[in-house]
């Protein structure tokens, strides 16, 4: 009977009881072949789980069985128990997460750890043994602190303590990178809602976690497929052309990516999958009364990833919820078939006379937010208005399509938000018509020269004209779209023209006159003045304790002209000369061959108008008809870059 105890025991895990037969053997004095014939084991297995018992002091001896037996007579009340857990989780940790050092420190970052340890136990009110500081000043966390900006840490750590008296390191660093990460939670209500705080945290995160990949090349693609740095996103075409390999190749380096970013050990990667994982319910089962998880995928790709595509979003966003590639693709595939029945939903609830009323009333009080320049003048017959986006393919476009009723035509769209505009002025009885991106604008950002498409144009019963920018109203503040605006009311002034900014529901007004806390308006005009540019972190570090939401912070950026970009987070003080950007509206080219077109160059030269000309020439709608483009020698499509070779031919004659 002995025997086959001690057979069942061989290969088995220690339990609790035999840890207490197994010191009070050593305690008796028993060597260790006799303590592993107690119990079954083998010698080595002895030894091995003598080595637990050993502190973190003592770990390098050679015999543990000697050292635990003096360490036993010399103090009988030897926690053993504390010391075996914490070497666990030491291990553990070091396993999974790969944030314990052993190696030496020199003597600059054993300084910075100290400064570290310092302000963990300045904030705490604690002060931490010795042995408990070594462990303290070896974690590689603790080396990732010391080299974040004193007030950003010092700033983290009290936020921290302040909401929950508990200051974990890995919690504080995370904190110092992006800042209210640590307090997202898996609330679907936020998300359903897009709520702007949470919104702009969870953007914040994914930007941050591709942003802590160690291969640049990852970064690089990551960032331009899934359009961050202030970027729309990219095919693999455009990708392949930048980098100067073949789309098979971005492909293969986009799957390698996404397979790293999804088993980095980094704070935000992980916190970033830890919340995707309980938002989507990949691995679990959704509530009932909750959407399933492919819903839930879908939603979070229009919060996470508005510019990319969804059937390329929901995969990345799975995976790194911890689904494997081919439930990735499976939800995927879910996704779009919700997504299809969602438009067919919509289709039949616009046959509902209900809808009707309930779009008169939003519009009503949409245009009382409308911004109107000078005398209103009439829009431009629906027979001139054209689409001047260019469309990409059905199978391979991102942009949504649906049947507006009113016209009897499919119109396309690019987010949720521009759907529900577009399909309130199909029932709104005070709308006549409207034109998805009508015109073409030209505005300056970045120092270079770009076009802008409004997205709506909207022409009212009474014959006024309206042009309709939708964004979502934590975006409006941004740099590119505070650009895009200037440019629009420019091109409205000179026409009487109506404008507004809305997401559906709300306008930019929202943010132009909303009453902020005059402290976090000084504190953050403040650290604009002293640093010249703050990041994310440094913009929660300045507010400090201070409330900060973000639609506050937004209407303080359009207040005071402050530039704002995202993904990665960076305010920026006003510019020195920070009056209204002029719009440049379409200009033309000479009848000579053009860079970039193709055809026959035009038979006979001709004439390059100069700019008046070629502004008296705009239709009603802003642009220039084919026959006049004809006549100054431009193909069709204008090339790239047309307008500018006209004006330079005619500065020339």
């Amino acid at each position: 009977m002995p025997d086959q105890t001690a057979g069942a025991r061989r290969g088995r895990a220690w339990s609790d009881e035999e840890d207490v037969e197994l010191v009070e053997g050593v305690r008796e004095g028993l060597a260790l072949a006799e303590l592993a014939e107690r119990h079954g084991r083998t010698t080595g297995g002895v030894h091995a789980r003598l080595d637990r018992f050993v502190s973190q002091s003592g770990s390098a001896v050679d015999d543990p069985l000697d050292w635990l037996r003096s360490r036993l007579a010399a103090d009988p009340g030897y926690a053993w128990r504390e010391v075996a857990a914490e070497r666990r989780l030491s291990e553990r940790r070091e396993r999974h997460r790969g944030y314990a050092s052993t190696e030496p420190l020199g003597a600059a970052e054993a300084s910075s750890a100290a400064e570290v340890l310092a302000d963990w136990e300045h904030v705490t009110g604690h002060v931490l043994r010795s042995e408990r500081r070594e462990v303290f000043l070896a974690r590689r966390t603790t080396h990732a602190l010391a080299a974040r900006p004193e007030a950003v840490r010092r700033t983290a750590a009290r936020r921290l303590w302040h909401h929950g008296q508990v200051l974990l390191l890995d919690h504080w660093l995370l904190e110092c990178v992006c800042p209210g990460a640590v307090g997202l939670t898996a609330d679907w209500a936020l998300i359903a809602e897009r709520d702007a705080d949470t919104v702009l945290v969870l953007r914040e995160l994914l930007t941050t976690a591709v942003g802590e990949m160690p291969a640049e090349r990852d970064r690089d693609v990551l960032s331009r497929r899934l359009g961050l740095d202030d970027q729309p996103a990219h095919t693999l075409e455009q990708v392949a052309e930048t980098c100067g390999v073949s789309r098979e190749r971005v492909r293969q380096l986009q799957t390698r990516a996404i397979r790293r970013l999804a088993h980095t050990d980094a704070p935000a990667s992980r916190k970033l999958r830890e919340v995707l994982a309980d938002l989507s319910c990949v691995q679990r089962v959704p509530p009932e009364t909750g959407p399933s998880a492919a819903e839930r995928l879908l939603d979070l790709a229009d919060v996470l990833l508005p510019s990319v595509t969804p059937r390329q979003a929901i995969p990345l966003l799975a995976r790194l919820a911890g689904a494997n590639k081919v439930r990735a693709d499976n939800l995927a595939a879910e996704a779009s078939t919700i997504r299809i029945l969602r438009h067919e939903s919509a289709r039949r609830d616009a046959t509902r006379e209900r809808r009707v009323e309930r779009a008169g009333r939003r519009w009503k009080a949409l245009t009382d937010e409308v911004t109107w320049f000078g005398e209103p003048e009439p829009a431009p017959p629906r027979a001139e208005l054209e689409t001047l986006r260019e469309e990409e393919s059905a199978d391979r476009g991102r942009f949504g399509v649906w049947h507006c009723p009113k016209s009897d035509r499919d119109v396309s769209y690019e987010s949720d938000a521009e759907l529900r505009v577009i399909q309130l002025l199909s029932f709104a009885p005070q709308i006549a018509y409207y034109q998805e991106q009508p015109l073409a604008i030209s505005y300056e950002f970045a120092g270079q020269q770009r076009t802008y498409y409004p997205d709506l144009l909207a022409a009212t019963v009474d014959g006024r004209c309206i042009l309709i920018e939708v964004k979502p109203v934590y975006e409006m503040a941004m740099a590119v779209n505070v650009a895009k605006y200037r440019a629009t009311e420019e091109f409205c002034r000179p026409r009487g023209w109506g404008l507004v900014a809305t997401d559906g529901y709300r306008t930019r007004r929202l943010l132009e006159h909303r009453t902020v806390d005059s402290r976090l308006e000084s504190a953050l005009a403040a650290a604009l003045d002293a640093q010249g540019e703050l990041t994310w972190p440094q913009v929660v570090a300045a507010a400090d304790s201070l409330p900060l939401d973000t639609l506050g912070l937004c209407s303080l950026i359009l207040k005071h002209g402050w530039t704002w970009h995202s993904r990665p987070y960076r305010l920026r003080p006003a510019l020195p000369s920070n009056g209204p950007s002029t719009a440049k509206d379409p200009v033309v080219p000479a009848p000579h061959r053009l860079p970039g077109a193709s055809g026959p160059a035009p038979v006979a030269p001709c004439i390059a108008p100069s700019p008046e000309d070629i502004e008296l020439a705009r239709t009603p709608a802003g642009g220039w008809t084919r026959e006049q483009l004809a006549v100054w020698g431009v193909p069709w499509p204008p090339p790239k870059g047309w307008k500018k070779h006209l004006i330079t031919r005619w500065e020339a004659d």
